[in-house]
């Protein structure tokens, strides 16, 4: 997934969809038709705290129709790296839920039309000395 400004790191196939890596973000993308339960969650959850030693925000990318328990939010360990949690659905639906889970979740929790719009939102929160961007001639470093 190729992000302005963004390093891609690697990619990540679980059963349940797929992880993008990039130095201070994480873009997952959920398989159409799995029900994220705790147990999904926590194994994200897990993946993240093996892999990210810095702040990060993660985008939640839903092109595909799934479904995810909102109690999750509220089971999740305390993680002062995760500085935020971005939505990105065009979907009256998706968009409906994420409303909902955003009221379960202890932290900073948008939804946005575009993974741009999700992305920028995301590099005012996480601290700016984790960008990939050189601020200096604005290439990617």
């Amino acid at each position: 997934m190729n992000i302005t400004g963004k390093k891609l790191r690697d990619v990540y196939t679980f059963g349940d969809g797929k992880l993008y890596l990039y130095n201070n973000l994480v873009i997952g993308e959920i398989n159409e038709g799995v029900h994220v339960t705790i147990d999904v969650m926590l194994s994200f959850f897990e993946f993240f705290l093996e892999n990210y030693k810095i702040p990060f925000g993660y985008v939640s990318y839903r092109k595909n129709s799934y479904s995810i328990d909102p109690q999750v939010y509220k089971m999740l360990p305390k993680n002062d790296l995760l500085k935020g949690i971005a939505v990105v659905s065009d979907q009256k639906f998706s968009s409906l839920n994420a409303y909902v889970e955003k009221s379960f979740f202890n932290g900073r929790y948008e939804l946005f039309p575009t993974i741009d719009a999700a992305v920028n939102w995301l590099d005012k929160i996480v601290p700016l000395e984790n960008n990939d961007i050189n601020v200096s001639d604005n290439s990617v470093a």
